[in-house]
């Protein structure tokens, strides 16, 4: 599940920006190279064989990524602590924070990898009211099936574009008439992910908001390095023959930004921390881009009861 930092600051387009940018070793002096290579070197050894010690003797305990991800970066955090003073050299070396940026993603990804994530986080006791979360936002299947899917989601996040390609086709296809679906934007990847949010709206104007939906994903997940600018996103239109002026207009005057920023803080009001999140039949899930039989779980409880 990809996370947000600090959930309270407000966000706009303005200022929906992420942090400072990682460390790129292209960046990095000579000297600082050599000793980036030998500290990943170690770093990721000792986060690697930790991770295979707890699966290995997690068994059926139910450790979860969270609990496994906290433990290796609580390892890895003591070794750093031990070898930065050898990172820094005259050149001004690395410190503490650049070494911890540097890890943390390779860690989250080798949990995520590692760790079956079959069971969801418990949900909170406290059921929405109907119609509250799926609020007046595009969806598919029938608008008064049983039970409300409701995904918030950004258009840049690799678990979203998981959930995307490998989940939601499976949904759709077990329960055609028993489940709507509701996307609603958590854009936590600042400008780009608000912009985007914005373009399936401004396509939703000319009936084709799940065609822009669909475009932003694929790309995502084809990995193609794109920056979502204007002009990215009216070459999209123009691929789906949309009225490229039209939807041109549109993003340009920013008039749904209110609305993606609306789901956004919705979001947060529900305690999301990152992507994606769900409400299924107003129970809120922090679970991320579960495989198919968790929804499948949920949802023949909901049609049961």
């Amino acid at each position: 599940m990809a996370q947000i930092t600090d959930p309270t600051k407000p966000v706009s387009l303005r200022d929906a920006v992420p942090a400072s940018p990682p460390v790129t070793v292209a960046e990095m002096p000579k000297s600082r190279l050599v000793v980036y290579i030998v500290l990943t070197a170690i770093i990721f050894l000792l986060a690697g064989l930790l991770i295979a010690t707890l699966i290995a003797g997690g068994g059926d305990s139910g450790v979860t990524q969270a609990e496994l991800r906290d433990t290796v970066e609580e390892v890895v955090g003591t070794q750093i602590a031990a070898v930065q003073p050898v990172a820094a050299g005259p050149d001004g070396g690395m410190n503490r924070d650049e070494l911890q940026q540097m890890i943390n993603q390779e860690v989250n990804t080798q949990v995520a990898a590692l760790i079956p994530t079959n069971t969801p986080i418990p949900p909170t006791p406290t059921r929405l009211p109907p119609g509250v979360a799926d609020d007046d936002d595009a969806f598919l299947g029938p608008e008064d099936a049983p039970v409300v899917i409701v995904e918030f989601s950004d258009f840049q996040c690799g678990y979203c574009g998981r959930f995307y390609e490998e989940t939601l086709p499976k949904i759709r296809e077990a329960y055609p008439e028993e489940v709507k679906f509701v996307y609603r934007d958590f854009p936590i990847f600042g400008d780009d992910s608000v912009r985007a949010g914005m373009a399936a709206e401004c396509a939703d104007e000319q009936g084709k908001f799940w065609d822009m939906h669909n475009r932003l994903f694929e790309i995502h997940n084809s990995q193609t390095q794109v920056t979502l600018s204007q002009e990215t996103l009216v070459s999209f239109a123009e691929e789906l023959d949309l009225d490229t002026e039209a939807f041109d207009e549109c993003l340009t005057s920013e008039r749904y930004l209110e609305e993606v920023m609306t789901d956004y803080q919705t979001a947060v009001a529900y305690g999301f921390r990152g992507t994606p999140g769900f409400v299924i039949n107003g129970v809120v899930y922090s679970m991320g881009a579960q495989p198919f039989e968790v929804f499948k779980g949920i949802i023949d409880s909901e049609l049961a009861s």
